[in-house]
């Protein structure tokens, strides 16, 4: 097989000479390059594609390569319980899950890929993991449960995500205990679809919260679009990943 690879690739270095993987540290998220006799099998069952080009189509399957990251720094804004108001989630130092109005260091999270379509997400402030109670209801805990606190990761046309529990059945809320009730059958809860947004500088301040910009929401709305407040047309504003290549 040693042949074949050799008169197929002519001066391409052979697999004990290879470089290690770029940035998405391919060979400790499953890399084909980890086990020679699956990669020169795919690369003779490819014909055409190296193993390096088939580790991205599989890492971008299993969505540990969100826009070329394995793990995402972001604030998750949702819409306020009073319209557009600027709110995002918090995950406090004592476990409590609760709205922000603007971004700081307190609202900023890590997300990162466990599994197929399914992420966790931790304050960098707090560092403890979002989960989920039986009840629905959000709580920060010290501990990683892979029933509790993964969530199945929706990302829908508008640009918006929806982080579900697969134990539970229900999405990550802000809603209170009374909107959970009244809204679980109707199979959506308020303050659930979340725009991951790129911090505004490497080192945000963690005791000063600072709110969008006044006219980020100041346009009418425009209810038969799918992005009735403008937020894909303004990236200068809302810089979220969903929007950008």
């Amino acid at each position: 097989m040693s042949g074949q690879n050799s008169g197929r690739h002519g001066s391409r270095p052979g697999l004990d000479e290879e470089p290690e993987p770029g940035p998405l540290e391919l060979r400790a998220l499953g890399s084909t390059r980890a086990d020679p006799q699956l990669c020169d099998f795919l690369e003779n069952h490819f014909l055409g594609y190296t193993c390096l080009e088939l580790d991205i189509c599989l890492a971008t399957y299993l969505g540990v390569s969100h826009w070329g990251e394995s793990i995402r720094l972001r604030h998750l804004y949702t819409s306020g319980p009073h319209g557009p108001s600027s709110c995002f989630l918090r995950i406090r130092v004592d476990g409590a899950v609760d709205c922000a109005r603007g971004q700081s260091a307190h609202s900023l999270v890590e997300i990162r890929a466990v599994a197929l379509r399914k992420v966790a997400i931790k304050g960098v402030h707090s560092a403890l993991y979002l989960c989920m109670e039986g009840d629905g209801r959000m709580r920060g805990l010290p501990q990683f449960s892979p029933e509790d606190c993964a969530f199945e990761e929706e990302i829908r046309p508008d640009g918006y995500n929806v982080y579900r529990s697969q134990k539970h059945q229900l999405p990550v809320s802000l809603s209170s205990a009374r909107q959970r009730q009244l809204f679980k059958a109707r199979g959506f809860l308020p303050l659930s679809h979340f725009l991951p947004m790129l911090p505004s500088s490497p080192a945000e301040p963690v005791h000063r919260e600072r709110p969008l910009e006044p006219d980020a929401f100041s346009s009418p709305l425009e209810t038969d679009s799918m992005d009735p407040f403008g937020i894909a047309n303004n990236l200068r504003l809302v810089k979220s990943p969903s929007f950008q290549k």
